[in-house]
């Protein structure tokens, strides 16, 4: 379920060249320095950034990209990350901090994410590739200017020891020091709502006599996947999980017909 159901959904139809994440590994928090009810028509552009989700200081909150493609927010960041922006940061960006309704379904949110696509439940440590990125992360750790120095939380990512830049706007607040010291109560609130989540229906079980190929007509790839035909046939988000994280393998045209010709009941 890609699509938050308590989400007011506005998808994004503008050309973007959106594709799916690589990979689910952290809900990264933002400030939109806006104070608009909603980001649709400022999004809703090609060529400009867009976040999958925006929050109003009501709690009220749009969802505007699929969770499983990507978003623009994040710089180098976007092909594994879920971004949100909340409303507010316009006047006292680093002193204002997220109303109460905001915190509230800013947990929500990452509760949701962590559930549905299996996040890890962890405040990040900084934008470093791997462990330190993962779970609950928030703009400043992809930014570099003259923050405070570790330990403290508000620390950036030159602070930090480099990383991926989420930014390369130096000196970006996102989202502001009171927001960022709030996150920690984000976290824990989110910890306390994980348990009581409906989990997503695991993958189908298949037996190991034979193989599925996925075929991909729009750029000749064979997705191989070990397990019998009788396996059931896979759903649209399981498709999408299975092209993540199973190797594609490229193949010549007579290639790809010669497989197709080999499974003629469309498995």
């Amino acid at each position: 379920m890609p699509w938050h159901p308590d989400a007011i959904k506005r998808p994004i139809t503008a050309d973007k060249g959106r594709s799916p994440l690589g990979a689910h590994n952290r809900v990264n928090l933002h400030v939109a320095v806006s104070e608009a009810a909603s980001l649709f028509g400022f999004f809703n552009v090609s060529g400009q950034v867009d976040s999958h989700f925006y929050v109003r200081r009501d709690g009220t909150f749009e969802q505007y990209v699929n969770t499983d493609d990507n978003a623009f927010a994040d710089l180098e960041g976007n092909d594994a990350t879920i971004s949100i922006e909340t409303q507010g940061g316009v006047t006292n960006p680093n002193t204002e901090p997220w109303t109460p309704a905001q915190v509230e379904r800013l947990a929500q949110l990452y509760a949701w994410c962590a559930v549905q696509h299996r996040i890890q439940v962890k405040l990040a440590t900084s934008s470093a590739l791997g462990e330190p990125s993962r779970g609950l992360s928030w703009h400043r750790l992809g930014i570099d200017g003259d923050f405070p120095a570790l330990p403290s939380i508000l620390a950036g990512r030159e602070q930090r020891g480099g990383g991926m830049y989420y930014s390369r706007s130096r000196g970006k607040v996102c989202p502001g020091d009171t927001k960022i010291g709030q996150i920690p109560a984000i976290f824990a609130r989110a910890e306390a709502i994980i348990p009581t989540l409906p989990v997503p229906a695991p993958m189908p079980d298949v037996l190991e006599d034979d193989m599925i190929v996925i075929l991909n007509k729009s750029n000749n790839a064979a997705i191989i996947v070990s397990g019998g035909r009788s396996a059931p046939v896979v759903g649209w988000d399981q498709y999408v999980n299975l092209t993540q994280t199973l190797p594609s393998l490229g193949v010549s045209a007579a290639q790809f017909a010669a497989i197709t010709a080999a499974f003629p009941s469309g498995a």
